[in-house]
């Protein structure tokens, strides 16, 4: 196999949901948000042209998108049923005490607020790189859990590593309960997010600019979300058909250390709340093994290319959080 852009996105798509509780406009993003990189060999194949090769390489990934294979179910018939079920535990710690935001109790989706949260997230791969992932929360200050923060989430679809690969994946972040009251069900199916997506990693000559590390490797996505449903806070009300493009990308400093961002676009402008961003971004050190810690920075909240725009209390570094996480397998 062909390592030279190798990149890692979302190895474990469930990974960064232990902090992402963190902001509402979480559900309009794709995993790859926080994903992992790793570089390949710098070396191209002997004998093969780089252009050659960067086209084989985009259509090996094209063609190789949603693949079921059915041979793995006879190969893992023996390895038991917990094969394929990994998780992480994780710690969120934002880095600024506020007040509860004063949103209509009616309302399944909010900014963020305060509240230092366990997490359990577990994912199981179903077969080939479709899988189906689950986090639960704990939240250390009960009274300051919002109708819009969430006990659990869950995300499913196709999502596979590789360069040049499309995603087809849904995202619930929405605040699901337990147990359903008058008020609330235990999920709102509709208020979840369909993302379609399609990784790329940025090569030479652009990466050689870009790049300062001799370890240095660059990975985007850019995905089309759609969220059936959505609260609006102008009208106080629900509203149909929320739609954004997003362009995420990470650089891999060196080893599991990273900086990455992810940039949105609204279709339709005045569908944008005052706690979407215009961008999010993070930092840290990332490993996706089993028997790792993750320590991460990450700032979902309302940040705006101008910060005139910006709602209050929103769009500052010390509205985000850092996460610590450790992960496992079965």
């Amino acid at each position: 196999m062909c390592a030279k852009y190798v990149l890692i996105i979302a190895c474990w798509p469930n990974f960064t949901v232990a902090s992402e509780y963190l902001s509402e406009s979480r559900k309009h993003a794709p995993e790859p948000v926080s994903p992992a990189f790793t570089a390949g060999t710098t070396t191209p194949l002997d004998g093969i042209d780089k252009k050659e090769e960067e086209s084989e390489l985009i259509w090996k990934g094209v063609k190789s998108s949603f693949a079921i294979p059915f041979e793995e179910w006879e190969k893992n018939a023996d390895k038991g049923l917990l094969h394929g079920l990994s998780g992480n535990l994780g710690l969120g710690y934002p880095l600024l005490d506020t007040v509860a935001a004063n949103i209509p109790p009616t309302a399944k989706s909010g900014p963020t607020n305060t509240n230092i949260t366990s997490t359990l997230s577990l994912k199981y791969t179903l077969l080939g790189n479709w899988f189906i992932s689950g986090t639960l929360y704990y939240y250390h200050d009960k009274n300051q859990q919002q109708p819009w923060n969430p006990d659990f989430t869950y995300v499913f679809g196709y999502s596979d590593w590789r360069p040049y690969t499309f995603s087809l994946m849904y995202a619930n972040y929405g605040g699901n309960r337990f147990k359903s009251t008058d008020d609330q069900k235990v999920t709102y199916f509709d208020q979840g997010t369909w993302s379609f997506g399609w990784k790329f990693p940025i090569v030479d000559p652009v990466s050689s600019w870009l790049t300062f590390t001799d370890e240095g490797a660059i990975g985007c996505q850019i995905d089309f979300n759609y969220t059936p449903e959505f609260f609006d806070l102008a009208s106080t009300s629900y509203m149909k058909g929320h739609q954004t493009i997003s362009l995420g990308c990470k650089y891999a400093l060196f080893g599991n250390w990273y900086v990455n961002g992810t940039a949105f676009y609204y279709l339709d402008s005045k569908q944008k709340q005052p706690w979407n961003p215009d961008y999010t971004y993070g930092f840290g050190y990332f490993d996706w093994r089993p028997g790792t810690i993750t320590v991460q920075y990450n700032n979902y909240s309302g940040n705006r290319w101008r910060s005139a725009d910006r709602a209050d209390g929103t769009g500052r570094f010390k509205d985000g959080a850092i996460t610590i996480a450790y992960s496992f397998s079965f």
